[in-house]
């Protein structure tokens, strides 16, 4: 069916949900859908983006500017057959009973049962975390489990892994689009400090304000990434023997690449990705980065291999 995509990036909500929604639509564009367009609430966090379908970018978590848009369209093409996904961490119920009423299947990709869906909605938590939430089945229709999981195109593609280094000698660091706790500091100083001999690829988001610091605390063996598009984040993946990422969309990627990671929590909405991880595939998890230095100590590296 013709499908909307009402999605956001923004600094504030990082790129989460702008990776999920552009794999969704690849996902609906090889199953032989051909009328998807993404409705994009975004400031220039998104301007490096590859977008894999029409995008249409308007605040259309505003009531106003919302509806002026459905009507607008509806005028030429009549919506009521369309199925509308909407993914986001701030759009306001009214919103979503808004969109409902426009269309034949209102979808809703939640994290954490953020809100009161409308009545008779499809909710759609696409990993872990679904598993753990008390969602009520008999006012939804819901789909959940790893295996709906939205990972962009490269990471569904057959592609080589090498071979893994053990102990690691490059290990990456991606805490997502922005960095409000300013861990990518903390972690990077022990790195540094503790591993001087190792690579270290940390992956800068749209929405780091501490490059330049980032900068001053590298050494030799400290490597920026910038701007990446889905397949050089694959590529940078692969190339990995370990990583140390936050708990979100990311973690699936670095499974699908087979880099063993631990994960810090750097949002409350990572809670059941990250219980998943460690309940079915014993991941390791950290609640601060000081704790990664015994981590990776007691996993890898006797003392011979740091001095």
């Amino acid at each position: 069916m013709p499908t909307l995509i009402f999605t956001e990036a923004l600094l504030t909500t990082g790129l989460g949900h702008l990776g999920r929604c552009t794999a969704l639509a690849e996902k609906l564009l090889e199953e032989g859908e051909t009328t998807i367009q993404m409705i994009l609430h975004s400031d220039h966090t998104s301007s490096h983006w590859s977008f894999p379908c029409q995008v249409q970018s308007i605040n259309w978590k505003e009531k106003n500017q919302l509806k002026e848009f459905l009507d607008e369209y509806n005028q030429t093409t009549d919506l009521s057959g369309f199925i509308f996904y909407v993914d986001s961490y701030l759009a306001e119920l009214e919103i979503y009973n808004t969109l409902k009423d426009y269309c034949s299947e209102l979808i809703c990709i939640d994290d954490d049962c953020r809100i009161e869906y409308p009545v008779d909605s499809t909710i759609l938590n696409p990993g872990y975390p679904g598993l753990y939430l008390e969602y009520n089945t008999e006012k939804y229709k819901i789909l959940t489990g790893k295996d709906r999981v939205l990972l962009r195109k490269p990471f569904r593609e057959n592609f080589e892994i090498p071979k893994k280094n053990n102990p690691p000698l490059k290990i990456l660091v991606t805490l997502g689009g922005s960095d409000p706790h300013l861990f990518s500091e903390a972690i990077l100083s022990l790195l540094v400090k503790n591993f001087p001999t190792i690579e270290k690829h940390l992956v800068v988001g749209p929405g780091f304000t501490n490059e330049i610091k980032l900068k001053d605390l590298s050494d030799k063996k400290t490597y920026l990434h910038k701007k990446l598009s889905a397949i050089q984040m694959r590529d940078l993946m692969i190339q990995m023997d370990f990583a140390i990422t936050a708990g979100g969309q990311t973690t699936y990627e670095l499974d699908r690449c087979k880099v063993p990671m631990v994960m810090i929590k750097t949002a409350e909405n990572q809670e059941g990705n990250i219980r998943g991880f460690v309940e079915f595939q014993k991941a390791q998890v950290v609640r601060e980065p000081k704790e990664l230095v015994g981590i990776l100590k007691n996993n890898f590296f006797q003392t011979s291999d740091i001095d």
